[in-house]
């Protein structure tokens, strides 16, 4: 049961937020070229949906709430990127090391600015701050599961505490990887790169 948002006229930050009592898990790509349509997804996140109850309806759902907490992934799909910045931070505020990747951009009047962040996916105590650009009208999208959502009331404790149950406990894969082990990748690949042993005898 899916349903898309579409936030094109609005700030991103001010319909997705990721300051308050949920930071959001982002699952994000680093394209060579980040030019033109980019898309990310992000879970636990808490959107503001009081001025879309007209999108929301015309495509069959009813919510009389003012934001929803989205435990499940939201897709975002940003139109008429230009470049962007994303400020990775890894460690806690005291020691924390920062690190930048940028896409090259020229700033035009009436050009936007989408920020965003959220922790890492594939990196534990990693945080990411997105600032991404794009020419004047872009078109944003958010689409996610309807099923996979809760109201969310900031100002109500007892709808913090639902949201904090149905919260989305995303865990990193901590693993060298088999192919980095060295006895593996040798009882497999012997000294060259082709397989020589399939890994479903290991089983048998």
């Amino acid at each position: 049961m899916n349903l898309t948002i579409d936030i094109s006229n609005e700030e991103f930050d001010g319909i997705v937020d990721d300051s308050g009592d949920f930071i959001p898990t982002i699952f994000l790509g680093f394209p060579n070229d980040i030019r033109g349509t980019y898309e990310f997804e992000l879970i636990n996140t808490v959107i503001n949906i009081y001025d879309f109850q007209d999108q929301i309806q015309k495509q069959g759902f009813h919510i009389k709430d003012d934001s929803l907490f989205v435990f499940g992934k939201m897709k975002v799909q940003i139109e008429k990127v230009k470049g962007a910045d994303f400020k990775i931070i890894e460690g806690s505020s005291s020691e924390a090391r920062e690190q930048y990747l940028s896409w090259s951009y020229t700033i035009d009047t009436g050009d936007i600015v989408c920020k965003s962040g959220g922790k890492l996916s594939f990196l534990d105590n990693c945080y990411v701050a997105l600032m991404i650009v794009t020419e004047s009208k872009p078109k944003i999208t958010l689409t996610f599961d309807i099923t996979e959502t809760v109201p969310f009331d900031f100002m109500s404790s007892t709808s913090i505490e639902q949201a904090k149950l149905k919260k989305n406990e995303h865990k990193q894969i901590i693993s060298r990887g088999k192919l980095f082990d060295f006895t593996f990748f040798k009882d497999h690949f012997g000294s060259g790169r082709v397989a020589i042993k399939n890994e479903e005898l290991d089983k048998s």
